[in-house]
């Protein structure tokens, strides 16, 4: 490619991350960015579904403020089925509410829905995902894993990429009993049946130990102080999402050949990507600074078994793990964080009613 298109195709990038809220402070060599917030609303404006196109579809299990009894919320988890049009119109109108850019995840996925039994509509939604290959703060600080480990058991983990809940449970903390459903029993039981056969054609172990999930802005108000849920530090602030979903990704792609581009493993979620990007840029002229943006994430992990780290890191086979009761969990929740507030809460349910 001749210099001059590849000023043309450095101009765009500039432009379109100003187009978001971010500038590319030349001399620094670093984004600067005013408002995350904002910035990641207009990028969900960009990436997310359009509610409009599937409201109609979903709407009869979409519970209105007057149908929610704070006291009778009894949430029960339904398996989302990608062949079910109906559940990717639900799927796709739940997502369309996040403020942030919603990914659709890699590799294997397993959704769920979770429903209010006192009415039979959504609270909320789970996706979880593969996790990302490279991960520092999972690897070094939360797990201890050697790459050799890393490697046998990081098939045992998954990722929460989206997890809330939709208006009006979100109102009435309904995303915090929403993180509490992924320590049911039938959540890792899911996970085995869905990849029993294949993970023994892979000489792997069929569990589910450990997930794990980022919060949007530093630290999360939906995982701090929750029952199961720790919190063990922030990542370093490197993202793609601010040139993949502005318009830049194909940009990008025009300046890494096929035979470069091809060698790069699709599976390898987020970090085949970054390595894409990082090729691209520099053939830009661009520093590799254009992906840290800044915006630290708090990690958060979900330890699905008593002995989970001696398990992935593959000190043994067997696995013990912890067992919590649907019960359980919502007295938790009930008494931990909803007592406490009850007028509070349906002041604010009450309003969204308004």
């Amino acid at each position: 490619m001749d210099e001059d298109k590849k000023i043309v195709i450095r101009n765009q990038i500039l432009q379109n991350l100003e187009d978001y809220g971010i500038s590319w402070a030349e001399t620094e060599q670093k984004l600067e960015c005013e408002d995350f917030k904002s910035t990641q609303l207009k990028l969900s404006k960009q990436t997310n579904p359009n509610p409009d196109e599937y409201y109609h579809y979903v709407q009869s299990l979409l519970a209105t403020p007057n149908e929610v009894n704070i006291d009778k919320i009894k949430p029960y988890l339904i398996v989302a089925q990608s062949n079910r049009v109906l559940h990717q119109r639900l799927w796709a109108y739940a997502t369309s509410l996040w403020s942030v850019p919603v990914t659709v995840g890699f590799g294997r996925r397993i959704r769920f829905f979770v429903f209010d039994r006192q009415n039979n509509k959504l609270i909320g939604v789970i996706g979880l995902c593969d996790p990302i290959i490279g991960l520092d703060i999972r690897d070094r600080e939360s797990i201890g894993w050697s790459k050799e480990v890393k490697e046998t058991r990081i098939y045992n983990s998954m990722t929460a990429y989206i997890l809330g809940a939709i208006p009006p449970y979100n109102s009435v903390l309904g995303a915090k009993l929403v993180a509490l459903m992924l320590l049911l029993p039938e959540v890792r039981q899911v996970f085995y049946r869905r990849y029993k056969d294949s993970a023994l054609e892979k000489g792997k172990q069929p569990y589910l130990a450990y997930i794990d999930t980022l919060g949007a802005f530093g630290k999360s108000s939906i995982y701090n102080r929750l029952l199961g849920w720790e919190f063990v530090g922030y990542t370093k602030g490197q993202s793609h999402i601010h040139i993949t979903a502005n318009g830049s990704w194909e940009l990008i792609r025009e300046v890494v050949p096929d035979e470069v581009f091809n060698t790069f493993k699709f599976g390898d979620g987020p970090n085949w990507k970054m390595r894409v990007l990082k090729y691209g840029l520099r053939q830009l002229d661009f520093s590799e600074e254009m992906l840290s943006i800044g915006w630290r994430r708090g990690y958060y992990r979900l330890p699905l078994a008593q002995n989970w780290q001696d398990f992935l890191l593959n000190k043994t086979n067997r696995i013990v793990f912890n067992h919590h009761t649907k019960t359980e969990l919502v007295n938790y929740w009930k008494d931990k964080w909803v007592l406490p507030r009850r007028e509070v809460l349906q002041e604010r349910l009450d309003q969204t009613q308004a």
